[in-house]
């Protein structure tokens, strides 16, 4: 179990000077090792950001909120909080629940609504603004994930309605990096988004050694995929995609594999020239 570590430098023209530490796709489940989670908060705590990011995919099934399990999970939020301000959007693995071996959609995130303070922030297709900062919350509905599997996207209005309307650093906090990389140029008002912080990908699949964006595999299953991890350009335009602090999920049933992997953090610098 190894931390891999990524910093970006972004200059900006507008009155900004931030730490960012970006993670996602913890996917935490019953039998998740409390190691990994202890480790985690060691290492944010010794970057000391403004701000801790997390894009999604917080829990790998609902089932573990319906244990005492998820109480480590929990108050691991509620520290993490009581250090640092912690802003939360959700991914695809927040609001599924599997029936008769198939996903379903479940809205329920009552269990992470509860956690809400001044300083852990939840997301859900809306906006908070400090500092002169917005943070975006847009989360794809489970249409787009599990019906279209993010081949179309049908609510370019619904994401261009978030983003407008807002000055000062816009940065949009999306799961999925896919759905930006594909239908950016459709978007209204995308050209406003100064910077996009993404997960979903699990780096690939690839480890973090190899140079480039590539991947083996997309979380569609599209074999040796582009422009998912790192970072990739869209338009004028910056997606910073996370590898993921795990890379398989429980139903893997390889999960032994995530310390070969390494669990990933971004720290990004924000700085006017």
């Amino acid at each position: 179990m190894h931390l891999d570590k990524k910093v970006y430098n972004i200059d900006t023209y507008k009155d900004i000077n931030i730490k960012i530490v970006q993670i996602s796709d913890i996917h935490f489940s019953i039998g998740y090792k409390l190691k990994r989670l202890h480790k985690l908060f060691d290492d944010i705590d010794n970057i000391k950001p403004d701000y801790v990011c997390i894009v999604g995919d917080l829990i790998d099934e609902y089932d573990v909120v319906e244990t005492d399990y998820i109480n480590y999970f929990k108050d691991w939020l509620k520290l993490l909080s009581y250090k640092y301000k912690v802003i939360i959007s959700l991914g695809n693995h927040d609001f599924i629940v599997k029936t008769n071996g198939h996903y379903v959609e479940n809205s329920n995130i009552d269990w992470l609504l509860k956690l809400r303070s001044k300083n852990l922030i939840i997301l859900d297709n809306d906006v908070y603004s400090e500092n002169g900062i917005n943070f975006m919350g847009y989360n794809p509905d489970f249409e787009y994930y599990y019906t279209y599997k993010e081949k179309k996207f049908l609510k370019c209005k619904e994401l261009s309605k978030l983003i407008n309307g807002h000055t000062g650093y816009n940065i949009l906090m999306v799961h999925t990096p896919i759905l930006i990389e594909k239908n950016y140029k459709d978007i209204e008002g995308f050209n406003l988004i100064d910077l996009v912080i993404s997960g979903h990908t699990h780096g690939g699949m690839i480890p973090s050694y190899f140079p480039g964006n590539f991947g083996l595999v997309s979380p569609v299953n599209t074999l040796f995929p582009r422009g998912v991890r790192g970072m990739v350009r869209c338009g004028k335009c910056d997606i910073i995609i996370s590898s993921g602090v795990v890379k398989l999920s429980r139903k893997s049933k390889i999960t032994v594999l995530n310390d070969f992997y390494g669990y990933n953090i971004n720290v990004i610098n924000i700085k006017k020239v």
